[in-house]
């Protein structure tokens, strides 16, 4: 395997369920389905269905759809990846980045210079955004923490993104690591 000429070694921030209780998740699910009929039963029928329930009912059903409304949610974690610097392409590398409780995955995402459109800072999500044709190597973790031997996915995605978040990183300039050890040039802007 190719050495590469420059690797930077970061933590990005990924988001994650703050809470990721299943019944929860299925209250939530049922309360909002019972609003959704309440509110299109009453269109339908042209009266308001929610003034038929007894106060108790509707104070519960108000007080649940508020719960459930803002528990969850989600959370920034650190999480360490790296860019893969080499004459001709880099690679956005995590060697195990978490998504929820049953997915965490080791990931390539390898972008030709050539073939980047566009790479983005958005100053106020602190997130760095490669546009462009990607050779994207995923490995899921199995139960037991093992990786499998081939792929969960391989794929070369025309048009591809990959992204992350610099905020845990602050030490870092990542626009100019990258313009720096590429021939990409960052494109700023303020959103």
């Amino acid at each position: 395997m190719e050495k590469p000429n420059y690797v930077l070694k970061a933590n990005e921030g990924v988001l994650v369920p703050k809470n990721e209780n299943l019944p929860l998740g299925k209250i939530k699910l049922a309360v909002w389905i019972v609003v959704g009929v309440i509110i299109l039963g009453s269109l339908l029928f042209q009266d308001n269905l929610f003034s038929e329930l007894s106060g108790t009912a509707q104070v519960l059903l108000v007080v649940l759809a508020i719960g459930v409304s803002f528990t969850g949610g989600t959370k920034m974690v650190s999480s360490p990846f790296e860019i893969r610097f080499y004459d001709d392409y880099l690679v956005v590398y995590r060697e195990k980045k978490t998504y929820n409780k049953k997915v965490s995955r080791k990931e390539y995402d390898k972008f030709y210079y050539k073939d980047i459109t566009k790479c983005q800072y958005r100053t106020k999500s602190k997130q760095i955004n490669i546009y462009g044709d990607t050779e994207a190597t995923w490995y899921n973790y199995n139960k037991d923490g093992s990786l499998p031997e081939k792929p969960s996915y391989q794929r070369t995605v025309k048009g591809g993104l990959c992204w992350f978040y610099t905020s845990l990183s602050p030490e870092v300039d990542f626009v100019s690591e990258i313009e720096k050890h590429s021939p990409i040039k960052v494109v700023v802007e303020e959103s």
